[in-house]
C-alpha cells in the first residue's frame, strides 16, 4: 500500500503520538538539565533556558494529555454506540428467529395434515372402487367424502393464512411453499369430487 493509499491516523492515534513526542522531548530536556554543569554564567543561562523550556513543555504535556483523554472519550462513545446498535440487531435477530421457527412449525403441521389427508383419500378411493357395496357402506362413503372435502378445505384455508403471515413477516420462501401446498390441496379436493361423481353414489 502506497503512502497515498494509507488511511489517515485516527484522532486517538494522533493524540497518543503527539503526547509521546512531547513526553520524549520533556524527558530529554530533563536529562539535559540534570547533567548540565553549573559552573559559569553561560552554563547558568543555558540551564535557566532549559528550565523555561521544560515549564513550557509541561503546559504542552497537560494539553496533550487533555487531548488524549478527549480522544479516548470519543472512542468510548463510538464503541458504546456500536454496542447499542449490535444489541438492537441481536434482539431483532432473536425476534426474527422466533417468528421463523413459529412459521416453520406451522408449515410442518400443515405438511402432516396434508399427508394424513392423502392417506385418507387413498383409502376412500380403494373403498369407492369396490364392485359391490351395501346401502350402509354407500352412506358411510358419502359421509367420509363429505368429511374429507371439509377437512381439505380447512387445511387449504390454514395454508392460505400461513402464506399471508409468512409474506407479512418477509419470509417469502415459507409463504411460497404454503401457497403451493394450498393449491395442491384444492386440486386434490377437486379431483376427489370428480372421482366421487364419476363412480356414482
Amino acid at each position: 500500500m502506497s503512502k497515498r493509499d494509507t488511511p489517515p491516523a485516527s484522532e486517538l492515534v494522533s493524540a497518543a503520538q503527539a503526547l509521546d513526542s512531547e513526553l520524549l522531548r520533556f524527558e530529554a530536556l530533563s536529562e539535559q538539565l540534570k547533567e548540565a554543569p553549573l559552573t559559569s554564567e553561560k552554563q547558568l543561562e543555558r540551564a535557566s533556558k532549559t528550565l523555561k523550556d521544560l515549564a513550557d513543555l509541561d503546559d504542552a504535556l497537560r494539553m496533550r494529555v487533555g487531548a488524549l483523554v478527549q480522544a479516548i472519550t470519543g472512542v468510548r462513545n463510538r464503541q458504546q454506540a456500536q454496542a447499542d446498535a449490535v444489541n438492537v440487531r441481536a434482539q431483532e435477530l432473536q425476534q426474527r428467529t422466533e417468528v421463523f421457527k413459529d412459521l416453520l412449525t406451522r408449515y410442518g403441521a400443515l405438511g402432516q395434515s396434508a399427508a394424513d389427508l392423502n392417506g385418507r383419500m387413498q383409502e376412500f378411493a380403494a373403498l369407492r372402487q369396490q364392485a359391490t357395496r351395501t346401502a350402509e357402506e354407500d352412506a358411510r362413503l358419502t359421509e367420509v367424502f363429505t368429511s374429507l372435502q371439509a377437512r381439505m378445505a380447512e387445511v387449504a384455508d390454514e395454508a392460505a393464512t400461513l402464506s399471508t403471515a409468512a409474506e407479512e413477516a418477509r419470509f417469502a420462501d415459507i409463504g411460497r411453499q404454503a401457497e403451493s401446498l394450498r393449491q395442491q390441496l384444492l386440486s386434490a379436493r377437486n379431483k376427489l369430487g370428480l372421482l366421487h361423481q364419476s363412480l356414482g353414489t
